[in-house]
């Protein structure tokens, strides 16, 4: 789980509590959830489910529950258990939510003992998971508002994204070339690089953020919208970059890291 201050959480907990975020494939990915360890306590029983949606107040799971837990809906304490993995934590956060089952209702008139729970907390919401929904939400918006909005490579920028040099590598019709991070943002990037033997008009590129010889598992897809000279450097050009398909998480989170500083 991110390491963040009481203020971020509490002004992610303000901006986001009514939030929903649907536990699709891709957030599932991005939030670490471990759906094999999702379960809802209802009394003494323990019953599996699948997170269908959540918000820091409320969650919606599809449950296989009989008439006998069904009858026990209203009137048994009731806890959502949430397991989550954190790329920078060697253990997975677990906790329980205390909550309340609001509304029962059929999921699939062909199996009977599925419904559709709708679950209202009755406590507030962990740090871990205001930190964890909170982040995904954040960063979502930050994308759409600041999408072109860049960050200069600052010696401060580049500490809070974890960047150790200027130095980055691009591939342009199949040849690597070594360049310079000028910016970054959610939507693309800007580098400078040599003209030598650089193609006509480059149009597709390949952007890593380490030195070509480095490994590195985030590439980024994109297209050369703009070829500038670059004022005092005759053998260099500056390349504005449009990122053609969404950015991975784990470079999304690395721009957002700088934008919630303000």
């Amino acid at each position: 789980m991110q390491n963040l201050s009481s203020q971020h959480l509490a002004r992610l907990y303000d901006e986001f509590a009514d939030t929903e975020v649907t536990f699709n494939a891709q957030v599932i990915l991005e939030s670490g959830l471990v759906t094999s360890d999702v379960r809802l306590t209802l009394g003494s029983r323990h019953l599996d489910c699948v997170l269908y949606a959540s918000s820091m107040k409320h969650a919606r799971v599809i449950v296989e529950m009989g008439h006998a837990e069904a009858e026990l809906h209203g009137s048994s304490a009731a806890s959502l258990h949430f397991t989550f993995r954190q790329p920078e934590e060697k253990a997975a956060v677990s906790f329980f939510v205390g909550c309340r089952i609001d509304s029962l209702s059929e999921y699939n008139p062909q199996k009977t003992r599925l419904r559709f729970a709708a679950l209202e907390f009755t406590q507030r919401a962990p740090d871990a998971l205001i930190a964890i929904l909170g982040s995904l939400l954040e960063i979502k918006s930050n994308a759409l508002r600041r999408r072109d909005q860049r960050i200069v490579m600052t010696a401060d920028a580049m500490k809070r994204l974890g960047i150790q040099s200027r130095e980055s590598c691009v591939a342009i019709d199949g040849t690597s070339r070594r360049c310079l991070l000028r910016d970054l943002s959610f939507g693309g990037a800007k580098v400078l690089l040599s003209t030598d033997g650089l193609p006509a008009s480059p149009q597709r590129v390949l952007l890593k953020l380490h030195r070509c010889e480095d490994p590195d598992d985030t590439v980024l897809n994109g297209s050369v919208v703009r070829v500038e000279d670059v004022q005092g450097h005759e053998d260099l050009v500056a390349l504005s970059i449009r990122y053609s398909s969404d950015p991975p998480i784990s470079y999304k989170q690395k721009i957002n890291s700088v934008f919630a500083q303000f």
